[in-house]
């Protein structure tokens, strides 16, 4: 198992929200061991109790041995009303909790106020490079993606058993669980072109058509992806910098296996120089900053900007303090030229001062103009300006 980057609180209580198939529970169990008390909703004879009787809670929490210091209380969405109940335990009897959850979505809509900031809000990733350290492999990654059980993984054909199961049956799964889609044969629909978008300007009545539902539904289906934490929006550059651009946001799933998956590729390696290989890699690149970008609690603020067909900023990084960074990402593993990095040229003097990069896959640091152009995983070093991984 691998040491995950994310530092939890000892002595605090906190939400921890991921995807299933992250780890949260392997994460939890590795940080607390036997100084927590886990009750898990996936057990339905607990679920049951405590569905019927959410008070019941408190009992269970205070009969818990003395050395059990934390209360661990997994997939919390499915019964939110035992918030209520936490709530009281934090404030009368200064009991730490770690609540995981897939979702929060059921959360907010059942009217709870996530305890009003008395516990805080940490999120867990599918594997980052950094994590994976020497073991990471760059092909394996765009491939099958980095869920843990994946990557534990070594058979190709089992990679492949888990990415489809987890695409036909979970997602089905929580989606129902979710209670806004009442049919499911337009949501898969949904799935296979939502996936075809990946690392792609989203156009909703587009996505709208060739599914057969509303513009309104496409948007609640997204919606339903991003509170699950499968897939994440990245917004157009908030300033009127380009007043012609592109407003559309463009969509990234989490997981570049689950992606493959839904288009029915799992099994099939991306060929290099492709333009599925280079959205892979994008996709890449960007999940590893907004994973470093959790991890480090460095708050930066991500966007992309697209003014046409050939001028667009793959990445932008808003960094509290510090220079703005301007991102052209390259999968190409040759020497990048002058035309890789064009548009963050003709676009620097949109911005003040900004730093420029281009990441790619040349193993050769060196500088064109004013842009910075590095290796992918130096770059991530740059960025965060770090030098520990």
């Amino acid at each position: 198992m691998y040491k995950r980057l994310i530092s939890l609180p000892k002595n605090k209580s906190f939400f921890l929200f991921g995807q299933r198939g992250t780890g949260k529970t392997t994460l939890l169990k590795e940080n607390f061991g036997d100084r927590s008390l886990e009750l898990s909703l996936l057990n339905s004879r607990l679920h049951l109790q405590l569905s019927k009787a959410p008070w019941e809670l408190k009992s269970h929490v205070l009969a818990r041995k003395p050395e059990q210091e934390i209360v661990i209380i997994d997939e919390i969405q499915k019964i939110p009303e035992l918030l209520d109940e936490v709530h009281s335990l934090i404030e009368d009897s200064h009991v730490v909790f770690a609540l995981t959850g897939s979702s929060a979505r059921k959360l907010k809509r059942a009217g709870v106020n996530l305890l009003a900031g008395r516990a805080q809000n940490f999120k867990l990733y599918p594997l980052s490079s950094v994590e994976m350290g020497e073991d990471f492999n760059l092909l394996e990654a765009l491939q099958w993606g980095t869920l843990p059980q994946v990557v534990s993984e070594k058979n190709p054909s089992d990679k492949e058993e888990y990415l489809y199961s987890y695409v036909s049956t979970y997602l089905k799964e929580e989606i129902i669980l979710e209670q806004v889609v009442r049919n499911l044969e337009p949501f898969t629909r949904f799935l296979e072109v939502a996936a075809q978008t990946h690392a792609e300007n989203v156009s909703f009545s587009n996505i709208a058509k060739d599914v057969h539902v509303s513009s309104v539904t496409v948007k609640t289906y997204f919606e339903v992806l991003t509170s699950t934490l499968i897939g994440f929006f990245l917004s157009s550059y908030h300033t009127s910098v380009r007043k012609k651009q592109k407003q559309s946001p463009k969509f990234y799933f989490y997981d570049n296996g689950l992606v493959r998956a839904l288009q029915n590729r799992a099994g099939i390696a991306p060929a290099e120089e492709s333009r599925e290989y280079g959205k892979l890699f994008e996709a890449l690149v960007i999940n590893e900053i907004v994973r470093l970008n959790e991890y480090f609690r460095c708050r930066f603020e991500l966007s992309h900007l697209r003014i046409n067909e050939k001028e667009e900023i793959d990445l932008i990084i808003e960094r509290p303090g510090k220079s703005i960074v301007l991102v052209e990402i390259k999968s190409k593993s040759s020497p990048i030229r002058q035309d890789d990095i064009q548009t963050l040229v003709n676009l620097r003097r949109s911005f003040k001062e900004p730093t420029l990069m281009c990441l790619s896959c040349d193993p050769i640091r060196r500088r064109i103009e004013d842009v910075l152009c590095l290796p992918w995983q130096e770059g991530l070093r740059e960025i965060f300006s770090r030098s520990d991984f």
